[in-house]
């Protein structure tokens, strides 16, 4: 009698997975991807050996083409080694002829979650370099490997279908275009890169930190693949639900034109019995967009806890209440579910330099078009009354128009001397006539929505009530 054991036939590796990665293959894996982008390209490089085997194949890449690459390494400032690491890494650059920027994550650090912090820090930097320095698209070095973590995190999340998809080769991200031409490659093949290349890379213990669920995954990844579950097979597995990812997209953003308003002021009102009628799968994909464009884009909801919400949300009850998930607020009435920004869950101070832009919360675009730097930060219950106090009647009228807890949410600009202004009614009497604060412009930019919330505030602009009305983007 034949035994299943349930396990997959054994893996036979691949010899070529220990090569070293060619010219051709690079480029046979890149330039697909940059028909999306536009501009001069940046490479991330924190001195570890994925990244530095990108930037020595994008710099071979880049020799034979017109334009420039650019190279930031960010320093997270955890680790006493991190600056000499970056400093490595800028000597290189330099060798290579190619500029480099250090951008260091500094002021408190969170005792809690620093991973994900760190992550959103990261990105955070980088995106602010590459609209600085007018950059296109960002090359990141994540491989195979990566992916295959990437899909064990989300799956030991429970985030769904979501989640299952993993990193995409390509993605735009606040005006970037972020690139990951290694991303069917093993780990393998980096090492023999950078090997055969003679480059000495730096290593970081924080790899190997149990206390990090990445790093207890990786150690799990010798059993799987001797089960057949390999990095490779959860790339496929990755790949085939970015497919199912993209074709959803139409559907939810044809759904969300019919049935959903994004207000300017940072929520998403959607019609109840709309939801409620959708076709479950649909139904999730839908809420969890929402939560994640609002909430300013983190990971998805865990599955369990999305069932939960959508239950309560189509419970027979006229009028539901509130409840929060994944940093929002969601308000459920008896025709309409709104879902705002819980204030107490957004980004610190963020600091915008003259003449630039930024993204804060991951939700809204801050242009600072001034000759001086201005901070910005959620308005919350102290900054509301602040401003109350001595705004025009007019500016409290329209202000009075956003829901209360899109008003905490909203981006604040601030001063030491007590100045605030709210780029959503302007100008604010709580500032002086014509300090810098007034003329900063903010724009609702969710990530993962596919409906443009293209309205800007701020700049002078006077005051514009931001009520959501019926329709699709509220005006």
């Amino acid at each position: 009698m034949r035994v299943l054991t349930g396990l997959a036939p054994p893996v036979v590796p691949d010899p070529a997975d220990v090569l070293p990665v060619d010219a051709a293959a690079f480029a046979a894996r890149l330039e697909p991807l940059l028909a999306d982008a536009e501009g001069s390209l940046a490479v991330a490089v924190s001195g570890g050996p994925d990244s530095l085997a990108l930037l020595y194949l994008a710099d071979r890449w880049a020799r034979s083409r017109v334009g420039r690459l650019i190279v930031y390494t960010v320093d997270h400032g955890l680790r006493a080694a991190a600056a000499g690491e970056a400093a490595a890494v800028a000597r290189l650059s330099t060798a290579l002829g190619r500029p480099h920027r250090t951008l260091a994550w500094t002021g408190p650090k969170p005792a809690a979650g620093l991973q994900a912090a760190a992550r959103a820090a990261r990105y955070r930097l980088l995106l602010d370099a590459c609209r600085r320095d007018a950059i296109g698209a960002l090359l990141l070095a994540h491989h195979r490997d990566d992916q295959a973590e990437t899909v064990l995190h989300r799956i030991d999340r429970d985030t769904g279908p979501e989640g299952l998809a993993g990193m995409a080769p390509s993605r735009s991200l606040d005006g970037v275009r972020l690139l990951r031409p290694l991303l069917d490659l093993p780990k393998a093949r980096l090492l023999a890169t950078c090997r055969a290349a003679g480059i000495a890379w730096a290593d970081d213990p924080s790899n190997r930190d149990p206390r990090f669920a990445r790093t207890r995954l990786r150690e799990l990844a010798p059993a799987l693949a001797a089960a057949g579950v390999t990095a490779e097979r959860l790339g496929r597995l990755a790949a085939a639900m970015t497919g199912a990812r993209t074709a959803f997209d139409g559907f939810v953003a044809a759904w969300l034109e019919a049935h959903a308003e994004i207000g300017p002021a940072g929520s998403v009102t959607v019609d109840r019995a709309a939801l409620n009628a959708a076709p479950a799968m649909l139904r999730d994909r839908l809420v969890e967009r929402v939560l994640r464009a609002v909430g300013g884009g983190g990971y998805p909801p865990r599955s369990e806890r999305l069932a939960r919400l959508l239950a309560w949300i189509g419970d027979a009850t006229p009028a539901a209440g509130v409840r929060t998930l994944a940093g929002c607020r969601i308000e459920c009435g008896r025709e309409s579910v709104t879902v705002l920004r819980d204030w107490r869950q957004a980004d610190g101070p963020v600091t915008v330099a003259a003449g630039g832009r930024a993204r804060w919360d991951g939700r809204f675009e801050v242009e600072n078009p001034t000759d001086r730097p201005v901070r910005v930060e959620a308005c919350g219950t102290e900054g509301w009354r602040r401003w109350r106090r001595t705004a025009p009647a007019r500016a409290v009228a329209a202000g009075a128009s956003i829901p209360h807890a899109a008003r905490l949410a909203l981006p604040a600009v601030v001063d030491l001397d007590g100045g605030i202004a709210l780029p959503h009614l302007v100008p604010s009497a709580a500032a002086p006539s014509g300090w810098v604060g007034e003329a900063v412009r903010v724009r609702f930019r969710p990530p993962g929505l596919p409906v443009a919330t293209d309205r800007i505030f701020g700049g002078g602009s006077g005051f514009r009530p931001t009520l959501p009305c019926n329709g699709r983007q509220a005006t």
